[in-house]
């Protein structure tokens, strides 16, 4: 994959969304660090900070955890970058297919 098609691939998915449908928890727009053995008190609370318009994250603690949205699937997966590029586009392709699927229905024609 073309660096181009990379960069359109995490663009068309939201860092955010990503980090919710991985199980990440959330306050508002902060995340809790799925490297829960980086964080031995249980006051350490929420530490994952998203700049959307970057579509990044990065925790406030763990030096190795940040990134764009494919490290953020690399991070919790623990695969490889092809990998997680594989999962982000079929995240897409099925968001596109039920966008398409759905696209009109009960509206009045």
């Amino acid at each position: 994959m073309e660096e181009q098609e990379i960069k359109e691939l995490e663009r068309l998915n939201s860092v955010i969304d990503v980090a919710k449908e991985l199980g990440v928890k959330f306050s508002k727009s902060m995340g809790e660090c799925f490297r829960a053995e980086n964080h031995p008190e249980a006051g350490d609370g929420f530490t994952l900070f998203f700049n959307l318009g970057k579509n990044t994250f990065m925790c406030k603690t763990c030096l190795d955890v940040g990134g764009t949205v494919t490290d953020l699937v690399c991070q919790i997966k623990g695969c490889g970058r092809e990998e997680a590029l594989e999962w982000l586009a079929h995240r897409v392709e099925f968001d596109q297919k039920t966008k398409r699927m759905y696209h009109g229905k009960g509206k009045k024609k």
